[in-house]
């Protein structure tokens, strides 16, 4: 069988760390298994965070939906991929008000993520949720991330770009 990833014991990767941390930063990918257990899911990936971001990018994409208000009195902008929305009279309006949402169930899921990965419809939610984490103190680059598919979202970012 080829050896194309690279697996340590626990007490290997502790003591070879600084090697380990090298070979993720050049692009390896490093397994810290827990040979004392039989479970296979008690494996740790060693990755460079540049690695990673890169794959939750190209694998967890935002497909928002945008709604108009039946009366033709707003707009509804949805992320069926992690369950929120915002609304407002204007596009603009229901995307600041996404981003407020999105923002405020970032925080409610990484201080209880034990809990969140247990719930089958939540527990997907990570890999979109980890996308937006690293911006959430910034508000426009957490716009551009969702609006990457929707040319409706991305004028919208223009103008709040142009505006600030």
């Amino acid at each position: 069988m080829y050896d194309f990833l690279r697996e340590k014991s626990i007490s290997e990767a502790k003591q070879e760390f600084p090697s380990v941390f090298r070979e993720a930063i050049k692009g390896y990918e490093v397994i810290a298994a827990n040979h004392k257990s039989t479970k296979v899911e008690d494996t740790v990936s060693i990755i460079s965070t540049e690695m990673y971001e890169e794959i939750l990018n190209q694998a967890f994409p935002f497909k928002p939906i945008i709604e108009k208000d039946e009366k033709g009195k707003g707009y509804t902008i949805a992320l069926d991929e992690i369950m929120v929305f915002g609304d407002g009279d204007t596009i603009k309006d229901a995307f600041e008000d996404l981003i407020d949402n999105v923002i405020e169930y970032i925080k409610l899921y990484f201080e209880k993520i034990d809990f969140y990965r247990q719930i089958p419809n939540r527990k997907g939610h990570y890999p979109f949720l980890r996308r937006l984490a690293k911006h959430a103190s910034d508000r426009t680059k957490m716009m551009e991330v969702i609006a990457e598919w929707d040319t409706r979202l991305q004028q919208e970012t223009l103008k709040k770009l142009r505006n600030d």
